[in-house]
């Protein structure tokens, strides 16, 4: 099967090729889209037999204008224009290049029992309430274009794993999108798996769960509206390695002797800090983003008291708790530096 990246971490990619070959034997064809500026520093992708495109080739643009789109933007139109590409076959994997998986793959992973190719949802997109970043906006964006389409209650496939995408067919789908694409930040993933089912509707299952570890990157960020029923992939994020994070002590290359007993030790690190958030107790030996200090510690703080005031806090609706959180919020702000 082929598998089709957008990077500009040439380190990153290499890393999770090294988990893909060890977990997903069925990928045997990388393609790969990179900056122009950075080929050179993706010389082991054509190395290890697969293909580069660059961004400037793929979108026929200038270095400097593909620099100036918001990386949701930029990331709808590579991934647009990438299915016109001859290098990609027929269907293909597409993928973030730091979704690495956690268990073996194999074809049954995106293609089910009856030959039809699955498709994952993490959340309702009426009920994804949040507008700090171009990817909230391209969620409602999206919403709102999938409901005057005559789409009741759509989903978001932005689950943070590979999926399955047919060429011609997502091809199709992007022309439908194409007059609104210049002026609004598009989800790409939602726009395929809810239209294309309707061009070939024998081709899709019903849509399930996603699968991935780290999405929310930190428990409580937003709440989970279905918990994925096991951990597939992961969305890998660097800095959870680095000293104090979460993942601290653990390797992010895959050493085949090893990485089984790291990736479960990765899952019950999460859902272990997930229970702590829980509560409040924000644990002193793990950097977290509502009493470490970081950038995203006011965003957090923001995402709690939204949750607490929408009665949807990790599921708490009782009011003795929420009495409780909300002092609690409001301690945590008074120590803030």
């Amino acid at each position: 099967m082929q598998i089709l990246y957008l990077s500009a971490r040439p380190t990153l990619l290499e890393e999770t090729l090294g988990h893909v070959r060890h977990f997903a034997p069925i990928i045997d064809d990388v393609v790969a889209v990179v900056p122009e500026a950075m080929r050179s520093r993706f010389a082991f992708v054509e190395s290890g037999g697969g293909t580069l495109i660059t961004d400037e080739e793929l979108l026929e643009q200038p270095t400097a204008a593909i620099r100036a789109m918001a990386h949701t933007s930029r990331n709808y139109a590579l991934r647009t224009a990438a299915a016109s590409h001859p290098a990609l076959a027929a269907t293909y994997i597409m993928s973030d290049d730091d979704s690495r998986p956690l268990v073996p793959i194999d074809e049954s992973t995106f293609i089910d029992a009856d030959g039809r190719h699955r498709r994952r949802w993490f959340h309702t997109m009426e009920a994804w309430r949040h507008a700090n970043t171009e990817f909230d906006e391209s969620i409602l964006n999206t919403w709102v274009i999938l409901r005057q389409m005559g789409f009741v209650n759509p989903v978001s496939y932005a689950s943070h794993m590979p999926q399955i995408v047919h060429k011609l067919l997502y091809a199709e789908v992007a022309e439908k999108f194409d007059r609104y694409a210049d002026k609004y930040a598009l989800e790409e993933w939602s726009t395929y798996f809810t239209l294309a089912p309707t061009f070939a509707p024998e081709l899709f299952a019903e849509p399930e769960p996603f699968g991935t570890l780290g999405w929310p990157q930190y428990p409580g960020e937003w709440p989970h509206q279905i918990t994925p029923p096991r951990h597939i992939y992961e969305n890998h994020h660097p800095e959870l390695h680095e000293p104090g994070g979460l993942y601290d002590g653990l390797p992010r290359a895959c050493d085949p002797e090893t990485i089984d007993a790291a990736n479960i030790e990765k899952i019950i690190r999460w859902y272990r800090l997930d229970g702590q958030v829980r509560e409040l107790d924000f644990p002193d030996d793990v950097d977290q983003p509502w009493t470490s200090s970081s950038a995203g510690r006011r965003a957090a703080f923001k995402g709690l008291r939204l949750a607490r005031g929408a009665a949807k806090y990790l599921g708490l609706d009782e009011r003795a708790r929420l009495a409780a959180l909300e002092g609690r919020i409001e301690q945590l702000e008074r120590n803030e530096p």
